[in-house]
């Protein structure tokens, strides 16, 4: 009787890993929040920072943020609707508050130093020596290659992340670099809306989906 309960039993819920690749073989991966902004978030940051330190980078950034300083009003209210949004997808699938928040707010981060490092001054400096199209896909393969390194993404997903990347960079071109992070903005979010945790109970093998 006890081993027809047993085969009856539903198996516990294994949560698949839609973005990440499997464990190391030492079972690594990135499963936290903390580990995704050391990991991604401190990497991307100290990319942008070092390309504002780059001939003209400056002037560049100060020229395609130009358009939101001197009308903010369109982007203010780009800017409402987005986080009304957020609010209501979050409430699909109730966080706590305070970490949902720093998580957007992350999100927000990550979009800001992503845009100003591969879509602004990357292609900028490689620029100088080459086309627009091929700065522009130096610049993404290295963009996409970052999130196969520091986040362990599939490649499929480096993929369409380099293609993204690419989408991007088009849009720049209106030189308008303020909408172009508020675009990668809400990209990023409807991919990867909610931050990554462990769930109790899980196994080694399962990991809540939906990470960055």
């Amino acid at each position: 009787m006890q081993d027809e309960q047993q085969t009856t039993r539903p198996a516990r819920r294994i949560h698949r890993r839609r973005l990440q690749r499997p464990a190391t073989a030492s079972g690594y991966r990135v499963d936290t929040f903390r580990e995704v902004i050391y990991r991604h978030g401190g990497t991307m940051g100290l990319l942008a920072l070092a390309g504002l330190l780059l001939p003209g980078a400056w002037e560049a950034f100060q020229a395609t943020t130009e358009p939101a300083l001197v009308t903010p009003r369109p982007y203010l209210i780009g800017v409402a609707a987005m986080v009304v949004f957020f609010i209501v997808w979050s409430a699909r699938r109730p966080q706590p508050v305070a970490r949902q928040v720093r998580w957007v707010l992350y999100l927000l981060f990550i979009s800001i130093v992503e845009e100003v490092a591969f879509r602004l001054t990357i292609p900028l400096f490689l620029g100088t020596s080459m086309g627009w199209l091929v700065a522009n896909v130096l610049s993404n393969l290295v963009f996409a290659g970052l999130h196969y390194v520091t986040l362990r993404w599939k490649l499929r997903n480096c993929i369409v992340t380099f293609l993204g990347g690419m989408g991007l960079s088009q849009l720049l071109t209106n030189g308008d670099l303020t909408l172009v992070i508020m675009v990668h903005w809400v990209g990023t979010f409807l991919n990867t809306p909610f931050p990554p945790h462990k769930k109790k109970g899980e196994d080694d093998q399962a990991i809540e989906p939906g990470m960055r």
